[in-house]
């Protein structure tokens, strides 16, 4: 573990074979062995070098890390699933893991897992999300609704991995209006009205689904006007997004009127009556 932490020594015991037997012990049928295996194949994983993570790829380490995903022992799901983030950060390797279910393995968990898991699944959908080729496969193994009961959580870091992924998930028309339609706007609106980090991807976010005209009224009704207003005037956001969302207000704004239903006029009537 210890070793795992330092670029020559991962590349040393990468060489000399000690991944495969790493990978063989995450299968042992012992938990402290499994647990002990999964921390140390995440100190050979973390980090920038893409090195380790080919690796685990082309050793066949994939699926014991999925299978350690499926443990009851919540530590071992949580070293599975950071693990898995770590190595979604190689472009190779993540679309490996897509074609491997590891999103339809992971979604279960944002839902029963511990915080700790729910942070791990947050980061790993946030590097699938930067890849619009995926989202396909997110969505139909339910992964938006995923995203956005992350969003939804009293959590900085959930919320911060989950608007990243929903800025992304955003961008894509075909999903702007069932995003909307499934609840995303209020807890990007709630994050919004906070101080926090996740506040500048949960307001790309919210411009990203108001580029769609049928999302505005409900963006109105949930107050994103609002706090659309508060980040066109925040003097921390950058220039180019405080005129998006200035821009972005007055179309809701005249777009969420229109849309409003019509109200009969009486008032003619009346007097046209009383004559």
């Amino acid at each position: 573990m210890a070793l795992g932490d330092y670029k020559q020594s991962k590349t040393r015991i990468i060489d000399e074979g000690a991944l495969r037997s790493l990978l063989e012990l995450a299968r042992f049928p012992d938990q402290e062995i499994q647990r002990c295996a999964g921390l140390a194949i995440n100190c050979l994983v973390l980090g920038t070098e893409q090195e380790p993570k080919t690796a685990v790829m082309n050793g066949e380490g994939i699926p014991p890390l999925l299978l350690l995903l499926q443990h009851k022992d919540s530590e071992c799901i949580h070293h599975a699933i950071y693990c898995l983030g770590s190595l979604s950060e190689s472009d190779e390797v993540k679309a490996n893991l897509v074609e491997m279910k590891s999103i339809e393995l992971i979604i279960p968990q944002i839902h029963t897992g511990s915080i700790e898991i729910k942070r791990a699944a947050g980061y790993f959908f946030a590097k699938l999300a930067e890849s619009s080729e995926f989202h396909d496969r997110i969505a139909s193994a339910g992964g938006l609704e995923g995203v956005i009961s992350l969003a939804s959580l009293a959590d900085t870091e959930c919320q911060d991995y989950s608007t990243f992924a929903l800025a992304f998930l955003a961008s894509n028309r075909e999903y702007q209006v069932k995003l909307v339609k499934i609840g995303a706007v209020r807890p990007l609106v709630s994050i919004m009205a906070t101080n926090s980090e996740p506040k500048h991807y949960a307001g790309l976010a919210l411009l990203k689904l108001a580029d769609n005209f049928e999302n505005h009224i409900t963006i109105a009704e949930e107050g994103g006007i609002e706090a659309l207003l508060r980040l066109g005037r925040n003097r921390v956001t950058d220039e180019e997004l405080q005129y998006k969302a200035a821009l972005t207000v007055g179309q809701l704004a005249s777009n969420a009127v229109n849309m409003l239903p019509k109200q009969k006029k009486f008032g003619a009537g009346i007097g046209y009556a009383s004559q």
